[in-house]
Order: C-alpha cells, then sequence, then structure tokens
C-alpha cells in the first residue's frame, strides 16, 4: 500500500525543498510563479491533501464556521443553511453543520463540540432556552451571530426577520378574505419570532376591529407531529382560517384537514410563514410569508466577521423585510379553490 504524499515526497519529485512545497501550496509570492505552478500541478497529481490542524496551528485559525440549527429536517433550515454554505465558502470559509432538534441539552452540545474543533464563529438559531449555549461561547471567546431569532438578553449580535409585520401581513390577508374567526397557531412565546408573529397577527386583528378571542389561539411542538391535536379544540371553537407559525405546522394543519374532510381554502383557509415554496418544488399552494434568504445569509456573515475583528464593538440587531406571497390556499369567499 502506497504511503500518502507529503511535502517531502512533492519536493522529491520537483526538485525542490519541502518548504518551498509549503510555500507554493500556500500560493506564497516568496515562490516565482513557474516554480508555483509545477509545485502545484505535481502536488494535485499525486493526491496531495494538506493537514488543516497543522495549518491551523501556524495560523490560529481554521477557517471554519458552526451552523447551529434547530431543526435541518424543517426545508427551511436547510435553505437558511445552503445560502449560508455559499456566503461563506465565497469568503474562504467551510461549514460544520449541527441540529439542536429545538433542544437546550442538544444545542449545548452541539456548541461545546464546536469549540472543541477550535471554529473561528458560530451561526445559531437559537432554540427556547440558549442560554448555556451563550455562556459557553462568551466563556470561550468564540464569535457568534444569532440567525433567525434573538436571546431575551439583546446581548448578541442578531440578524432576523421583521416577524411583526410578516405575523400582521398574514391575518391581514385572511380578513381581506372575509374571514373572522381567525386562529393563532403558533409555538411556544419562548421563541422570539414565534412572539412576534402573534403579536402582528393580534395587531391585524385589533386594527379591523375584530377583538382576538383567546380560544382561538394555541401552541404546537416548533419540529411538528401534534398538529392535530391542537387544531381540533380551534376548529370547534368556529375557527374560519388557521394561520400558522410555519410552513411545516401549515402543511400537517392541511393534511389533517384532508383527513376529516375539510377543503382547503373552501372550507377553511391557510396560511403559512417561511415561504418554503420558493425555495424547493412544493407541490401544496400555500400562500405564506417570506423573506430574502440570501441577504439574511450574507448580513450573518457580514456581522460575523466584523464580530471577529472588533470583539469589543456594540451589538447590532438587524432586520430583513418580509413580504405576502399569495397562493391558492386563501381566497377571498365566494371563489373556488
Amino acid at each position: 500500500m502506497s504511503s500518502a504524499p507529503t511535502l517531502k515526497s512533492i519536493a522529491q519529485r520537483v526538485g525542490t525543498t519541502a518548504n518551498t512545497v509549503s510555500l507554493a501550496l500556500r500560493d506564497s509570492p516568496l515562490v516565482a510563479q513557474a516554480t508555483k505552478a509545477r509545485i502545484q500541478a505535481a502536488a494535485r497529481e499525486m493526491g496531495y491533501v494538506q493537514n488543516a490542524i497543522a495549518g491551523s496551528l501556524r495560523s490560529g485559525r481554521t477557517n471554519t464556521i458552526a451552523v447551529v440549527m434547530g431543526d435541518i429536517a424543517n426545508p427551511l433550515f436547510a435553505a437558511k443553511t445552503k445560502a449560508l454554505e455559499r456566503v461563506l465558502r465565497e469568503e474562504g470559509y467551510q461549514i460544520i453543520i449541527f441540529n439542536s432538534d429545538e433542544d437546550p441539552g442538544r444545542e449545548a452540545e452541539a456548541v461545546r463540540t464546536a469549540i472543541s474543533r477550535k471554529v473561528d464563529g458560530v451561526v445559531l438559531c437559537p432554540c427556547a432556552e440558549p442560554e448555556e449555549s451563550l455562556r459557553l461561547l462568551k466563556r470561550h471567546g468564540v464569535p457568534c451571530v444569532l440567525c433567525g431569532r434573538m436571546d431575551r438578553s439583546g446581548d448578541e449580535d442578531t440578524v432576523l426577520w421583521n416577524d411583526w409585520r410578516g405575523g400582521y401581513l398574514a391575518a391581514s390577508h385572511l380578513l381581506s378574505c372575509g374571514c373572522r374567526r381567525i386562529a393563532w397557531l403558533g409555538v411556544t412565546q419562548r421563541i422570539s419570532s414565534a412572539r412576534d408573529r402573534k403579536n402582528g397577527y393580534l395587531d391585524a386583528l385589533r386594527e379591523a376591529g375584530v377583538e382576538p378571542d383567546p380560544a382561538l389561539v394555541a401552541e404546537a411542538s416548533p419540529t411538528g407531529g401534534d398538529v392535530g391535536r391542537v387544531l381540533a379544540p380551534l376548529l370547534e371553537r368556529g375557527a374560519d382560517a388557521i394561520c400558522a407559525f410555519s410552513d411545516l405546522i401549515a402543511w400537517e394543519a392541511a393534511c389533517y384537514f384532508e383527513d376529516i374532510g375539510l377543503r382547503v381554502p373552501a372550507d377553511i383557509q391557510l396560511t403559512g410563514f417561511d415561504n418554503v415554496a420558493a425555495h424547493m418544488r412544493i407541490p401544496y399552494r400555500l400562500t405564506s410569508i417570506g423573506a430574502d434568504l440570501e441577504r439574511e445569509a450574507r448580513e450573518s456573515m457580514r456581522l460575523l466577521l466584523l464580530r471577529m475583528r472588533e470583539p469589543g464593538r456594540p451589538v447590532t440587531i438587524s432586520k430583513i423585510e418580509t413580504e405576502l406571497v399569495v397562493r391558492s390556499s386563501t381566497l377571498p369567499r365566494g371563489e373556488k379553490g
């Protein structure tokens, strides 16, 4: 079995020193361009793979960023991760992806692993209780930016959607379709986006002269799986529309309606949040709230790089605007779906 190529074996192939090979593979200007090209070609032919650990020991950087998401089975988080990976790659970084499953313990475990890998920074979509994770990052001096949600302290750089406006737009649209018994199908209020989206929904109702009914407000799991149990009481209380926290929850609601013989939108209207259909082929045409994921990724990277260069700079909270995307899961009363 042949041994893996080394700096020494490449140097022997091209007739230089190992130090010259090392400089050439780091694209150093100290090596003549022709010699550099010859060394790099030989390294490719021999299948040389750079020792990233050794390189990080020399530079003090690993050129890796940890991305910790709440539920990578959710297509929104997959689309966000893809946008982040593309932007980070442009900046010369690789990413390590972690799934917290919206669990504080798993999130902290992911952060510990990221710290042990000596990542240069962390992009974190925090779960409902991120305090331990944030303490770990601060204790070890690892730069961090929160993406999609903010912690209660407001002590971290954060990039999030204008969730209040999204909730407001979704509820206003359902009101314009003639609905008046609009239910809010949310998740735990310990998540900032859940609070903001619900508040937008409530404000839209009040502005339209519709007094919010606490009996039409319910919470499901952020990762789904229990929507049918939560929906049944809302329907018993006369809900004629569902304003859902996410597309994932709205899709589960649509399946439940189909199972019990309710037609969307003829019998009940439905909006989601995240506009996942903009990023992947989804057969169900769901009215949803979306935002520019590319802009969110670039802003997250900008703030993280700033924090890496200037650890003591003031905290920045940056909001990405939201928009309503109307599809056939909502129609004005009297129109057929």
